[in-house]
């Protein structure tokens, strides 16, 4: 319906302009220059564990290249990363609500409640956030595809797990097993 693409558009919107706003206010104690050092790194040709050292795992250091590479090396591509990770989580969590027959207002406010505690906290590529999300989002698809058994679903729930574990081991590896639990109790 119109109102529903109206409101995706605005929590979009929202949710990408917020995480902007505030990873572009400075530079703050939490912030951190590792993934835009590593980033710059990847986009030079070097590589993670050979040519630099990583503290968790390298899927954000290559997102955050591939955010180099399209948009140029500066603070904005950079924060923008945040951002439309904040934008997809924001509108998936929507899609999610409606899904379970939530009504439109409520999920347009749940969702944009989210997106400003989801990852303006940070502002800037942070693995812990990208781990969390990813996760989480590996437990939406999880819970679509037993709700509605379309097989994007399915799919969706390794990759996203996957991101989620080479972000940060912790807490996707507790996802993972946990969701590898619930499908094998959810097979029999």
């Amino acid at each position: 319906s119109y109102k529903k693409k109206f409101l995706v558009v605005l929590l979009l919107l929202f949710s990408i302009g917020i995480n902007q706003y505030y990873g572009s206010r400075g530079v703050f104690p939490i912030d951190s220059f590792f993934h835009f050092d590593n980033g710059y790194r990847l986009l030079n040709g070097d590589s993670p564990f050979s040519n630099f050292w990583t503290v968790s795992g390298p899927a954000v250091d290559y997102i955050q290249a591939a955010f180099f590479f399209i948009f140029g090396v500066n603070w904005h591509s950079y924060v923008l990363h945040g951002s439309l990770l904040n934008a997809l989580v924001t509108i998936y969590t929507f899609f999610v609500l409606k899904e379970f027959k939530l009504k439109t207002n409520f999920c347009f406010l749940y969702s944009l409640l989210f997106c400003i505690l989801a990852y303006p906290s940070s502002g800037t590529p942070f693995v812990d956030h990208h781990s969390a999300l990813f996760s989480l989002l590996a437990v939406y698809s999880f819970l679509l595809a037993i709700n509605n058994k379309k097989k994007k679903h399915w799919v969706l729930i390794p990759i996203f797990s996957g991101l989620a574990f080479f972000s940060k081991q912790v807490p996707a590896a507790y996802i993972i097993l946990t969701i590898s639990f619930l499908l094998i109790f959810y097979s029999y």
